[in-house]
């Protein structure tokens, strides 16, 4: 399962992609279970673009209907549609814009444990 993973570095926003290894099951491919510490869902959702703004929390963000725009201060920017996932750890430094769209989304977000290290999941 491929992730986009934003993360401080150095007080900047980076962008990087993950990839959290999956196995072949009856069902399809399946990752390992994931340690979550609580699920959120969004729904009815404005299309809203919120300017320079960290991650409230450790979160996976999984759009189920419409996508998320984000970008970082160097200019980095991924689209992230619905069935993606993102992981958005910058919950300190500049922060990344996002811009949801559109209206009426429906968003899940995967809030994760601060013990879990998705540098991982590198390529």
């Amino acid at each position: 399962m491929q992730v986009v993973w934003i993360r401080t570095e150095n007080g900047k926003t980076v962008i990087e992609d993950l990839e959290i290894p999956s196995s072949k099951e009856i069902r399809g491919y399946e990752t390992p279970v994931l340690p979550v510490s609580g699920v959120i869902f969004r729904t009815s959702q404005p299309q809203v673009e919120m300017g320079y703004h960290n991650a409230p929390r450790r979160q996976i963000v999984v759009p189920l209907e419409g996508e998320v725009e984000i970008e970082t201060g160097d200019g980095d920017v991924r689209l992230i549609t619905a069935g993606m996932a993102l992981l958005a750890d910058d919950v300190s430094g500049q922060g990344h814009k996002s811009s949801f769209r559109p209206e009426n989304g429906v968003t899940l977000f995967l809030l994760l444990p601060d013990d879990l290290d998705p540098s991982q999941w590198r390529n």
